[in-house]
C-alpha cells in the first residue's frame, strides 16, 4: 500500500479493522480521530522504549516512631508527609478492592497502560479544547508520584513518559507489588501519605482494621482530598463514599447488602482527626516533644531525618509509670487556677522512666510549649530548689570527715559576717528559719529533718565552706555558676531543673554512683540498622559510706521530719524544698530502686515576675504539702508489685563539730532564707529522734571512708572553725538534749499548717 492510498483511508476504517469500531474514538469524526491517532502512533514506540533500563524510584518520606521501653508505640513524628510504609498484608482487603474498583477497574488485566482509558481521556480533552482528563491507571499514578522526572504538566510528552515507565514497572513488579507501593505512596489528605497514615489520621485505627465504609471513603478521597473532607464537607464525604461502594458492587467486590451496610456507617462519628505530631494516646506528650528536641541536639539529626526518615526511636519510658505520674499530677492539681507542676522519675541506671513537664498533661499543644521538667534556656526555665539543696551541704560535711552528731544552736535568725558568706555587696549575710522558729542545740540529723536554715548556715560558715559544697554538688551533676558561690548555696539559690535534681538524688540513692540520664536508648533505620545507641553510664563519684549516711538522714526526714507527707510503705529518703515567699516548692525523694523529683510553681508573668503560692486552696505551699502528696501518689503506684529493696546501713563516725558562738535571736529583722518547711501528714508522726548509733557496735570504725571521699578531684580543704577532734571518742559523748530537740523539731514541723 502506497502513502497516497494510506492517507485516503478513512480513520474509521482503521479503527473498525482494529476492533474499535464501537469505541468512543469511532464516533469522534476524522479531525478528532487524527488528534488521537498521532499520540497512538507515538505509543507504538513504547514497545521499543520498554527495553530500556527502568530508573530508580525516589525514596518516599516515612514517618518515625517513638517507642516506649517495652516497644509500644508512643507517638508518630512526621512533617508534611505523614507516612508509615506497611506490607500489603497489613492493609485491609476492603481498601485494596475499593481503590481498584474506583480508580482502575481493569488493573488486573492491562499491562500498565489502558488504551481505552487514553482514548476516553483524549475525546474529553478534544471536546474541551484542552487537556482535562488523564485516563491514568493505578500503575501510571504510581510512577507519576514515584518518579519525579515524569513531571506533572498536562502534555502528550509527559503522558508518553508516564506510559513508558508504567509499562516498564509492570514488567518489573507483580500486580501485588505495584498495589502495595501505590497504597504506601498516594496522598489521602490531612498530611497523610499512604494507607497506614491515612487510617490512623482519619479514624485512629491501623490500615488492617478499616471497615468497608471507611475503606470506601479513603479510596474516594484520593480523587480530591480537599473537597471530600469529613469535617468541612460531610455531605460530599458521604456522597463519594457511597459512590465508591456502588463501584465495588459493579466490580463484583461487594453484594448490594454489604454496600448498604457500608452506607449505614456514620462517617462523622468515626472521624477522629490526627495531628502533625500524632500521639497514639494522650500519654507522654512532654516526653515525646523532649525526645524530638533531643534527637536534634544530642544526635545531630535534621528535621527531615526525624520527620521523614522512618526511624524507630527506642526510649526508656515506662508507660505504666508515666500513667502514674500523669495521674498523680492531674489528680492533685485539678483546678484551672492551680500552679504548674513537673515530675521526673529515674532508675538506678539513669533511665528516665516518667516525665511530666506541666500540669496540663492531656494537651499536646501545651507539651510543645515550655517543659518545666527539663527546659532551662527560656524564660522561667530552672528554678531555685530551696532546702532540697541542703543535701549537698550534708554530704560535704560527712565527706570532710565530720560527724552528723555534730551540734549547733538554731536561733530564729542569724547574721554571719564571715568573708565567704557575705553578700555580693560585702554586707553580712542574714538568714532566718521558717516562720522565724527558734531551736535549741540540735545535731545535724535533727537540723535536717526540721530543715533549720540557721544551723545549715553555720555548717556552711564553719564546717563545710562554699567550695566544698560546690564540689559535692558538681559530683552529683549539679553545676553552680561562678556568680552563685556564697554560703546561701545551701538554701537552694541556684536555678535547677527536676531532671538535674533527679540525677543528683539518684547518685545518693545508688551509694555515690552518678548515672548519666538516658532518654533515647537506640535509633534504628526502617530496615532495622542501628544508627545510634546509648548504653547506661554510671560512675562512682562519692564515697559509698558518705552516700549511705545521707540516705540514713533523709530516711528520717520522711518518717519524722518535714517530708512525712511523702511517707510510703517501704524504705525511702527525701528532702523538701521551699523558696522565699513560697515562689517554688519541691520534693525530691527516692528508694534504692527509683528516684522521683516533683517541682511546683507558677509560670512567669509577661513582665518576668513569678506569682507566689501564698494562697493556693487557702494555704501557703511548701515542699511538704502538694509536692510531697504528688510524690507519694506516684511512687506508691509506680512501685506497686515490685520487690522492696533496703538501704545499706552506714558506718557512723567522724569528728564532732560544735558551735563556738551563739548569735542572739534577731527575729523581726529582714532576713534572707527559704521558708522550709511544714509537713502535710495528717497522722501522728513516728518518734522524731533517730537513734544515731543504732547501727554501731562498740568496735565500730569512727572514720568515714578516707575522710574526704574516694573520688575527689581536689585536695581536702582546711576547716575554718575550731573543730573538737574526737577520733578516739565515741559519738555518744555528743551534748544532745532529747527532750529539747523533740520539742523544737515538732514545732518546726507543725509550723505553717
Amino acid at each position: 500500500m502506497n502513502a497516497r492510498r494510506l492517507l485516503e483511508i478513512n480513520p474509521r476504517t482503521w479503527l473498525s479493522k482494529m476492533g474499535l469500531g464501537t469505541s468512543p474514538l469511532y464516533e469522534m469524526g476524522p479531525a478528532a480521530t487524527f488528534a488521537v491517532v498521532v499520540p497512538l502512533g507515538l505509543m507504538a514506540m513504547v514497545g521499543w522504549w520498554a527495553t530500556l533500563e527502568l530508573p530508580a524510584a525516589s525514596v518516599s518520606a516515612q514517618s518515625s516512631k517513638v517507642l516506649a521501653a517495652d516497644g509500644q508505640v508512643i507517638a508518630t513524628l512526621h512533617g508534611e508527609e505523614n507516612r508509615t510504609i506497611v506490607p500489603l498484608s497489613r492493609i485491609s482487603k476492603h481498601l485494596t478492592k475499593a481503590v481498584v474498583a474506583t480508580e482502575d477497574r481493569g488493573f488486573y488485566e492491562h499491562s500498565g497502560v489502558s488504551v481505552r482509558g487514553i482514548i476516553r481521556a483524549a475525546r474529553a480533552n478534544f471536546e474541551g479544547k484542552q487537556v482535562v482528563q488523564g485516563g491514568s491507571t493505578i500503575t501510571q499514578q504510581y510512577v507519576r508520584n514515584a518518579y519525579p522526572g515524569v513531571g506533572t504538566e498536562k502534555t502528550i510528552t509527559r503522558k508518553l513518559r508516564e506510559s513508558w515507565l508504567a509499562l516498564r514497572v509492570e514488567q518489573h513488579d507483580s500486580k501485588e507489588e505495584i498495589l502495595e507501593k501505590y497504597l504506601n505512596l498516594v496522598y489521602f489528605g490531612r498530611g497523610a501519605y499512604g494507607a497506614e497514615a491515612a487510617a490512623r489520621t482519619y479514624f485512629k485505627v491501623p490500615a488492617s482494621d478499616l471497615t468497608v465504609g471507611q475503606a470506601a471513603y479513603l479510596a474516594g478521597v484520593i480523587r480530591s482530598p480537599e473537597r471530600y473532607q469529613i469535617g468541612s464537607s460531610p455531605e460530599e464525604a458521604t456522597r463519594i463514599r457511597n459512590q465508591v461502594l456502588n463501584d465495588m458492587v459493579r466490580a463484583g467486590y461487594l453484594t448490594k447488602a454489604q454496600a448498604e451496610a457500608g452506607r449505614a456507617e456514620d462517617l462523622k462519628s468515626q472521624f477522629k482527626p490526627g495531628q502533625s505530631i500524632e500521639v497514639e494516646s494522650s500519654r507522654a506528650g512532654f516526653f515525646v516533644e523532649y525526645v524530638r528536641l533531643l534527637l536534634k541536639r544530642e544526635f545531630q539529626l535534621t528535621d527531615e531525618q526525624i520527620l521523614a526518615g522512618g526511624l524507630q526511636i527506642h526510649t526508656t519510658l515506662d508507660l505504666r509509670m508515666q500513667d502514674a505520674a500523669e495521674a498523680a499530677v492531674s489528680s492533685v492539681l485539678d483546678r484551672p487556677t492551680d500552679p504548674e507542676a513537673a515530675l521526673v522519675a529515674m532508675d538506678p541506671h539513669g533511665n528516665v522512666r516518667a516525665m511530666v513537664g506541666g500540669r496540663d498533661v492531656k494537651s499536646i499543644d501545651r507539651a510543645r510549649g515550655f517543659n518545666f521538667a527539663v527546659d532551662v534556656n527560656q524564660t522561667g526555665g530552672g528554678r531555685p530548689a530551696g532546702s532540697a539543696f541542703k543535701v549537698f551541704a550534708l554530704a560535704a560535711l560527712v565527706d570532710e570527715g565530720k560527724s552528723i552528731a555534730s551540734s549547733f544552736s538554731g536561733p530564729s535568725t542569724l547574721r554571719i559576717d564571715a568573708p565567704q558568706c557575705r553578700n555580693a555587696d560585702g554586707t553580712p549575710w542574714e538568714v532566718s528559719n521558717f516562720g522565724n522558729s527558734s531551736f535549741g542545740t540540735l545535731d545535724v540529723t535533727s537540723a535536717t529533718t526540721a530543715s533549720v536554715n540557721t544551723i545549715y548556715a553555720q555548717i556552711m560558715e564553719s564546717a563545710v565552706t562554699p567550695s566544698a559544697f560546690i564540689s559535692m554538688a558538681e559530683r552529683t551533676g549539679i553545676y553552680i555558676p561562678q556568680f552563685d558561690a556564697g554560703c546561701a548555696l545551701t538554701l537552694g539559690t541556684t536555678d535547677v531543673t527536676p531532671m538535674e535534681m533527679a540525677r543528683a538524688y539518684t547518685t545518693f540513692a545508688q551509694r555515690g554512683k552518678r548515672p548519666d540520664p538516658v532518654i533515647v536508648s537506640k535509633i534504628t533505620s526502617p530496615t532495622g540498622k542501628v544508627i545510634a545507641e546509648r548504653a547506661p553510664n554510671v560512675v562512682q563519684m562519692i564515697d559509698a559510706n558518705v552516700a549511705d549516711t545521707v540516705n540514713y538522714v533523709l530516711q528520717r526526714n520522711i518518717t519524722g521530719g518535714t517530708g512525712t507527707g511523702a511517707r510510703i510503705s517501704r524504705a525511702a529518703g527525701g528532702k523538701t524544698g521551699t523558696t522565699q515567699n513560697h515562689e517554688n516548692a519541691w520534693f525530691a525523694g527516692y528508694t534504692p530502686d527509683l528516684t522521683a523529683v516533683v517541682w511546683m510553681g507558677y509560670a512567669p508573668n509577661p513582665d518576668g515576675t513569678i506569682p507566689l503560692m501564698q494562697n493556693v486552696r487557702g494555704r501557703d505551699v511548701t515542699g511538704g504539702s502538694f509536692p510531697a502528696t504528688i510524690w507519694k501518689k506516684f511512687m506508691s503506684e509506680a512501685l506497686k508489685g515490685t520487690k522492696e529493696s533496703s538501704f545499706v546501713k552506714p558506718k557512723l563516725g567522724g569528728e564532732l563539730v560544735h558551735a563556738t558562738r551563739f548569735i542572739p535571736d534577731t527575729s523581726g529583722d529582714s532576713t534572707e532564707g527559704t521558708t522550709d518547711e511544714s509537713s502535710d501528714e495528717d497522722n501522728d508522726p513516728p518518734p522524731l529522734l533517730p537513734d544515731m548509733f543504732e547501727n554501731r557496735s562498740s568496735g565500730s570504725d569512727s572514720s568515714v571512708g578516707d575522710g574526704c571521699g574516694v573520688l575527689r578531684n581536689r585536695s581536702c580543704p582546711v576547716a575554718e572553725p575550731v573543730v573538737e577532734k574526737k577520733s578516739s571518742q565515741s559519738d555518744n559523748d555528743a551534748p544532745l538534749s532529747a527532750e529539747k530537740m523533740a520539742e523544737e523539731i515538732r514545732r518546726s514541723i507543725d509550723a505553717g499548717t
